[in-house]
């Protein structure tokens, strides 16, 4: 496996994942801590997998809280909490940094936190389930506020060069203690600035200056203006040094001691409290050792899982579904793979679908520098990294058996050390391929770059051939690039797909490779074509053509005109391709015009209808004064021709109304499709008078209420048209709604519930408007398929409800009437049954 690594140059990837990480934790670790682990079960990987989608929903769930630089803040502080869980006194550049992994630890707490509801509605169930695992995967990514708070209050940068120190809002004991030692500092300075600048001692001095020796303040003093005996002139005092010639003694007078001792004594006590402030600052911290370590390791997780992360955004690659190399149906199939460490280098690559069955062989061939050990790289890493459970550069999910072992012959391995030819090399790393092959062949990947050349030829061609063969029978999984002609037949063997041909392409006009890969053709190594083109005398490349066998030339021309063919036959798909775009995208456009315009249709039908009745509805008020003018007219010329009777008046009127409506209304389109005989609950209609489809939702004898887009409404069933059926396999036919109506009559009458919608007071009318209005009042009533109405028209003289009554038996629409119960009102209502 080693060689595969170098073969692979697997390191150069877990370089780029080492320089993504952002904690000091990770990165200073020893090597062994620090590499990335591979796995060969599927659900290990999947929850490598998942980790990732679930960071990814969390950062989009709550935003990014600047998860690099919060971890970046946070060392390797393990051997401090354990000191501090055993009772030892943390020093403040310690519990500095403890603290600031306590604050981190609170920040980054909101990535394991569970969404918002809706937030959580509209979410995938990968990134639900990515972020549950993510929970667990973080046990102890849980906020530590108040020891964050406690340290920041107590430990600052605050100190002389700018490094953490106790701050004096630790507690009230030390910045009482520190504010004495300000003053007295300012005392014994004011005391010393006085002798130095007075006169008494002006002889004596050596310079006139105070300075400190061993935390005491002294004045420099000429050796001869010393005196132990305090003469006048001279100074008196504790000798705390000399200078180098010994002509100037650093003295602390006998005037500055007692100031000297209250300012020491005051540090002694500030000193004493700081002491307690890190003593109890590092009994908290011990006691959070445990949740500190936990924090340290999900930290140190976390930091891992967002280094996969944003190599998989860097290389824009997608999640692959892992499976196990046992399942005799699975292939590694890797959909528009590009070659990771190309993509990182800034190299643009071409993309290839590769694609080889578990416990079969594909054979690459084609020209040098055609891509061929790209593709066979881009395989063998694509299998390491998602062993790796990182996200793979491809276009879609990529399918991955998780090989146990994938053996590489890739590069020269020669080694003059240890006397070994490039063919010893080769013939080595294929002994170490028949050997795995025979003991695990499921979990076996064998990647092979110009398997058995640097011998003789042929030899070599049927000793690559063998090799192939017996790898394959054994039921490792083989990927082998080649220039043999033999190799590229093996695809005709039996059984068969157990070998498949790939080829590299080259453009023999540009003469360049064009890194194409296309699955299930061999390729041509097209050597004379491109030394022709290179300007290569023609006698010479005569001279090869005339050395190569008739067969072995036959198969160069075959080959050429088959990637010919090929070029042909992919440019005419990509131009019926964009054909079927163009088409694609007119039929859109079409659809799109024609919805807005049956949109614009119906709300113009929608608009002429609210207008016509708005119109309807001053035309019903305009017949009620012309009736009520009429009457007033003197009945004489009623009598004499001079106008037309009341109720003749009105009916022309009302027919004059009812023309200019149906002038103002849409024309309904032509119907289509007959009346239906029998129709369902559920059935599709078309309503003639309308010209709009709806859904049938309720029958009641010849009537029906049908569901349109915007509204329902309720007609005859003689305006109706047959639409499609809605299938139906398990619902039970729907019958018509049974009718309440008849509960509210006859001898066991139930009381009517009165409402806005089903109650009309006439109380105060004329008879004659009274019933024109009932009769508006009805038809409305029958549309909203009210089939029981309650008549408001008190006692009165009883005149009203005498009218109301005699008319009710006339009209068609009404079944029955009768007076009001004593809980509806009584004598002074009517109960109207209305015709469904």
């Amino acid at each position: 496996m080693s060689s595969c690594l170098q073969h692979l140059e697997w390191s150069r990837l877990c370089e780029r994942l080492d320089a993504a990480l952002a904690s000091p934790l990770v990165r200073e670790a020893g090597a062994e801590e620090r590499a990335w682990p591979r796995s060969h079960e599927p659900a290990t990987v999947r929850r490598w997998l998942s980790e990732q989608d679930g960071l990814q929903a969390a950062l989009q769930w709550h935003g990014d809280p600047s998860l690099g630089a919060q971890l970046g803040r946070v060392e390797a502080l393990r051997d401090e909490v354990a000191r501090a869980s055993r009772g030892v006194m943390l020093e403040p550049i310690e519990l500095f940094a403890v603290g600031e992994l306590a604050d981190v630890l609170t920040r980054l707490a909101t990535l394991v936190r569970p969404p918002d509801e809706a937030v959580l509605a509209v979410a995938s169930d990968e990134a639900r389930r990515g972020h549950e695992i993510l929970v667990e995967a973080l046990p102890g990514l849980r906020p530590q506020g108040e020891l964050a708070a406690a340290l920041a209050r107590a430990i600052t940068l605050s100190g002389s060069q700018g490094e953490p120190a106790v701050a004096d809002s630790a507690s009230p004991a030390l910045a009482k203690a520190r504010a004495q030692v300000r003053s007295h500092r300012q005392a014994l300075v004011h005391r010393a600035e006085q002798l130095v600048r007075g006169t008494d001692l002006v002889d004596a001095l050596a310079d006139r200056f105070w300075t400190e020796r061993e935390g005491r303040v002294v004045l420099p003093v000429r050796s001869s203006g010393f005196s132990r005996v305090g003469s006048p002139g001279t100074v008196s005092g504790i000798i705390h040094g000399a200078s180098t010639s010994g002509h100037t003694l650093f003295v602390e007078p006998t005037q500055l001691v007692d100031d000297n001792n209250r300012l020491r004594e005051a540090q002694m006590a500030a000193r004493a409290e700081e002491r307690r402030v890190l003593g109890e600052l590092s009994r908290r911290v011990g006691e959070q050792a445990e949740p500190l370590r936990l924090g340290l390791e999900s930290l140190a997780r976390l930091d891992r899982i967002r280094a996969r992360l944003r190599l998989g955004e860097s290389l824009a690659a997608v999640r692959p579904e892992v499976v196990a190399p046992e399942l005799a149906d699975e292939s590694l199939e890797l959909p528009a793979a590009r070659h990771p460490l190309m993509v990182l280098g800034g190299t643009e690559v071409v993309p290839n679908d590769l694609r080889v069955r578990r416990g079969g062989g594909l054979v690459i061939s084609g020209p040098n520098a055609g891509g061929k050990t790209v593709a066979l790289k881009t395989m063998g890493l694509c299998v390491l990294m998602a062993q790796a459970g990182l996200r793979l550069p491809t276009s879609a999910p990529a399918r991955v058996p998780l090989m146990r072992h994938v053996i590489t012959d890739v590069g020269d391995d020669q080694s003059l050390h240890a006397n070994l030819s490039t063919f010893s090399a080769h013939i080595g790393h294929v002994i170490e391929a028949l050997r795995i092959a025979e003991e695990d062949p499921e979990g076996t990947l064998v990647l092979l770059d110009e398997v058995a050349v640097g011998t003789d030829p042929e030899q070599g061609a049927a000793l690559a051939e063998a090799i192939l063969r017996t790898l394959v029978e054994r039921g490792a999984t083989v990927v082998a690039t080649t220039h043999y002609e033999r190799l590229k037949l093996l695809a005709l063997d039996r059984p068969a797909g157990a070998f498949l041909n790939a080829a590299v392409g080259f453009d023999l006009e540009q003469l360049r490779p064009t890194f194409e890969l296309r699955m299930g053709v061999p390729g041509s190594s097209s050597a004379i074509a491109v030394a022709r083109r290179l300007g290569v005398d023609e006698v010479v490349l005569g001279r090869a053509e005339a050395m190569l066998s008739d067969e072995r030339l036959r198969v160069d021309v075959l080959l050429q005109s088959l990637e010919a063919e090929r070029v042909a036959l992919a440019q005419e798909r990509e131009g019926l391709e964009a054909q079927r775009v163009a088409l694609r995208a007119a039929e859109a456009r079409l659809d799109a015009r024609e919805r807005g315009e049956v949109e614009k249709a119906e709300r113009r039908r929608a608009k002429a209808h609210d207008a016509a009745a708005a119109e309807l509805r001053e035309l019903e008020d305009e017949i009620r004064r012309r009736r009520k003018e009429l009457r007033k007219a003197p009945l004489a010329e009623a009598a004499d021709g001079q106008a037309p009777l009341p109720d003749a008046e009105a009916r022309r009127f009302a027919k004059g109304a009812r023309e200019r409506v149906g002038k103002g209304r849409l024309p309904a389109p032509a119907a289509e499709g007959p009346v239906p005989e029998r129709i369902e609950v559920g059935d599709r209609v078309l309503v003639e008078s309308l010209g709009i489809e709806g859904e049938v939702i309720a029958i009641k004898g010849e009537r029906v209420t049908v569901q349109l887009p915007l509204a329902k409404t309720t007609v005859e069933r003689g305006l109706l048209r047959s639409r499609e059926r809605r299938p139906r396999s398990v619902a039970p036919r729907p019958v018509p709604l049974p009718s309440q109506a008849a509960r509210h009559f006859g001898a066991d009458a139930k009381p009517v519930d009165a409402s806005f919608d089903n109650c009309f007071d006439l109380r105060g009318q004329r008879a004659d408007d009274a019933l024109s209005m009932l009769e508006v009042f009805l038809d409305r009533a029958i549309g909203a398929d009210q089939e029981v109405v309650i008549l408001r028209h008190g006692h009165g003289s009883g005149a009203l409800r005498r009218v109301l009554r005699e008319h009710l038996p006339r009209l068609s629409h009404v079944r029955t009437h009768r007076s009001g119960l004593p809980d509806e009102g009584g004598d002074a209502v009517t109960v109207v049954w209305v015709k469904g």
